[in-house]
């Protein structure tokens, strides 16, 4: 008796560690299940279109932006939108930057063509594309790190478009225009940049 008790003893800790692992397995699925609903009904809710731009930072320079729209209200002829960007450029031999920015935009319709004006800001950092190098203390100049810089990012746009919606089932919209954009900071001043934005928007549902 005295042994099976002992060895009841032995396997005790082994079946709660079981049990124990068990229940957390169980509650991991659970939360991970239902942050994949959260994010699922975001995505395919009614007034959210994902968004995917070419960004020319003055023209050539080749970037990307992808971001969320969300529609504030919309009727026949307008919608006022939300929008929410993340993105990139790449300026050969000057620099390399990513940026965040949020704007509100103003679609004016005309059928399927539309008009869209959008203002908003946004945070830039900006890194060097080369070596910075720097003099050291014994007067020897050395490679410098390339932390980049933070920008301010005042931004507006005009865009002209197609939306497929307004024709039929589609849920897709295709614009293209300029973006006019402040950098701050830079030698003191606000430096003006301009872009061409080449995109579209989809719906899931």
């Amino acid at each position: 008796m005295k042994n099976v008790y002992i060895k009841f003893l032995r396997v005790l800790p082994m079946i709660f560690i079981c049990f124990t692992t068990n229940e957390v397995y169980s509650q991991v699925l659970h939360t991970s299940t239902d942050k994949q609903s959260a994010i699922a009904r975001f995505v395919h809710h009614e007034k959210v279109a994902l968004k995917l731009d070419y960004f020319g930072e003055l023209v050539l320079h080749p970037g990307m932006t992808v971001g969320v729209e969300y529609s504030l209200s919309k009727n026949k002829l307008l919608t006022v939108h939300w929008d929410n960007d993340l993105g990139g450029y790449y300026h050969r031999w000057n620099n390399v930057a990513v940026f965040v920015k949020s704007s509100i935009g103003t679609r004016f319709n005309v059928g399927a063509v539309f008009a869209d004006i959008n203002a908003g800001i946004g945070y830039m950092h900006s890194f060097a594309a080369g070596t910075i190098y720097q003099r050291a203390f014994d007067g020897v100049v050395e490679k410098a790190r390339n932390w980049g810089h933070p920008h301010f990012m005042p931004n507006a746009s005009f865009l002209l478009g197609w939306d497929a919606s307004r024709n039929g089932n589609q849920q897709w919209t295709v614009h293209v225009g300029p973006e006019v954009y402040l950098q701050s900071s830079f030698n003191h001043i606000f430096l003006p940049h301009v872009a061409a934005k080449l995109g579209m928007t989809y719906k899931f549902k």
